[in-house]
């Protein structure tokens, strides 16, 4: 199988795992086939088969230290996954095996699973992980070692005294991506609660063996993110996404209201499941201008099972063809308008396929007409060669469901985008 796309894991086939991991095969008939999720041992042995019969890792973690659930940290690194391809520079719509990418992950902990799993699924990747903990330190250094990903990871240990994201410290001047799992709990007692499953109708799925340091920090997750937004409004655009996990989705939704607070209009919102009871939420936010995408089935940005009042503004658009008008009329239609446009704009025939740039609403009856005259005149450009862009989209025709597909790509202000889609659709309004 393809790591680089490699699809989030549903439920873990065991039957089939025992014939890839002796280890595995043994606990499973030892058990009857009934697996005690209590036991530590247990949840030892079967996130080691999992990595090492899915991702040909090999993990090690000390006893009283969190073993990581693979399936829910391997589904997060497919949304970073999506969440990168989906915002690139070049608009491509798809996954780039050449690109180079620096990730860093924020409390990698005594598995550094997470930089793990972006190294083996990714080659062009690099990473870097912090944690303050000094015997998760020495464990995730030698999970790196022993799988040979040293060489391709920057590794700090870090003090409360840090900046949790440390670019000094790294060495580095700009990152793609980070990636978290904050302390979940505010204090021990809610950790010794939870974990009794206290509150809940039914009792936590697998033992947990986090430390403290692992698993507590003042207010919980949302204190702890809080934290990352705060660095952000400095960072900015040194880091193109900012992202966490978090184990209850108030904090996620407090999280996405800061945002807001401070005037951050592109987010994206999701959720890390794995057919079982125990559900996890990410947030990302980026200062820069390039969408992700988040049209249905593979929507990156938003999650639908969470209020509209959370949820980025929508980077897709949909116009449905009358009867009236053929696929092969849309195309040129659409083709002969945008080329009247002082726009740049490319079209490609064996995709249905066209991508533009503009630099303000040059569609408007103003503009318009301002740059017919200056066309007469032999000007045909109202701006340097450098202006910058505002919008960025693409337009797809997809004759067999009869659609137009319009994609958000670049662009701060949401009138502007809503503005073009509304011109693109009169088109096929007059037909109705």
């Amino acid at each position: 199988m393809d790591l680089a796309q490699r699809p989030p894991f549903g439920t873990v086939d065991f039957k089939a795992l025992t014939k890839k991991d002796p280890d595995f095969k043994k606990l499973w008939q030892k058990s009857l086939g009934k697996l005690d999720f209590q036991d530590p041992e247990t949840v030892k042995t079967l996130s080691q088969a999992i990595l090492k019969a899915e991702f040909d890792l090999q993990l090690d973690v000390p006893d009283d230290r969190l073993c990581p659930p693979i399936p829910n940290r391997w589904n997060y690194i497919s949304w970073i996954h999506g969440l990168i391809d989906s915002t690139p520079e070049d608009y491509s719509a798809q996954y780039d095996p050449d690109r180079p990418v620096k990730g860093l992950d924020i409390g990698t902990g005594a598995s550094a699973i997470y930089t793990m799993l972006c190294l083996r699924s990714r080659s062009a990747w690099t990473m870097c992980a912090t944690d303050i903990d000094k015997q998760s330190f020495e464990s995730a250094a030698r999970n790196l070692a022993v799988n040979n990903l040293m060489t391709r990871t920057t590794l700090l240990q870090t003090t409360e005294l840090n900046p949790i994201i440390s670019m000094q410290g790294l060495g580095v001047d700009h990152l793609d991506f980070t990636i978290c799992n904050p302390p979940f709990f505010n204090n021990v007692a809610e950790m010794s609660a939870s974990l009794k499953g206290e509150g809940k109708s039914w009792k936590p799925n697998a033992v947990c063996t986090g430390a403290e340091v692992e698993m507590v920090c003042p207010d919980g997750d949302l204190g702890f993110v809080t934290k990352i937004v705060n660095e952000s409004l400095v960072l900015k655009d040194k880091v193109q996404w900012y992202s966490s996990m978090f184990g209850k989705m108030t904090s996620a939704k407090a999280i996405i209201e800061l945002l807001k607070k401070h005037g951050i209009t592109n987010w994206a919102v999701g959720s890390v499941d794995t057919n079982s009871s125990t559900k996890r939420w990410v947030v990302a936010w980026s200062f820069g201008d390039l969408r992700p995408k988040n049209v249905s089935p593979a929507s990156i940005a938003r999650l639908e099972t969470i209020a509209n009042e959370y949820l980025p503004f929508p980077t897709s658009y949909t116009i449905q063809l009358p009867a009236s008008v053929t696929p092969d009329a849309a195309k040129a239609t659409i083709k002969t308008q945008l080329q009247s446009l002082d726009l740049t704009w490319t079209w490609d025939d064996a995709t249905s396929t066209g991508v533009g740039e503009a630099s303000q609403n040059v569609w408007s009856r103003a503009y318009r007409r301002a740059y017919e005259r200056r066309q007469k005149e032999g000007v045909a450009d109202m701006g340097d060669a450098n202006r910058k862009i505002e919008l960025a989209f693409r337009i797809r025709v997809i004759g067999l469901a009869r659609e137009i597909d319009l994609q958000w790509l670049r662009g701060r202000e949401q009138v502007l985008w809503e503005s073009f889609c509304g011109l693109v659709h009169r088109n096929f309004k007059k037909s109705d």
